[in-house]
């Protein structure tokens, strides 16, 4: 199967979101996390509209998409481009992750439901 991971700063590229995408990407590489491959993962700040237009023709060749936003509040919806690349995860080619704060949440068509992980 093919897949590729995009870990996004969404707001600025502060000290704490690195540190969380860091975080993300160190799992994702284990073995708990599915054992990615470094070339199978992105890790990248803000988006903008021609980055996210390219991504989302490219990454239609991919069986399996992940992305992860991680931003500083839910208020920020979207604050940059990202988001756009839930239509790249739907009807189950991939999944689309959003991390605010210390809380992980999974965007819903109408808001956010909160899934329990352990850090």
């Amino acid at each position: 199967m093919t897949r590729y991971a995009i870990l996004v700063g969404a707001t600025d590229f502060s000290e704490g979101i690195q540190k969380n995408l860091a975080e993300f990407k160190d799992f994702l590489t284990s073995d708990a996390g599915g054992c990615w491959r470094e070339e199978e993962i992105m890790v990248c700040g803000p988006m903008d509209w021609p980055l996210v237009q390219l991504l989302q023709s490219r990454l239609r060749e991919y069986e399996f998409v992940l992305v992860y936003q991680c931003r500083f509040s839910r208020g920020d919806a979207d604050s940059d481009w990202s988001g756009k690349l839930r239509s790249v995860t739907e009807g189950g080619r991939g999944v689309f992750i959003g991390d605010v704060c210390d809380e992980v949440v999974s965007m819903e068509e109408l808001g956010y439901e909160r899934i329990e992980t352990e850090r």
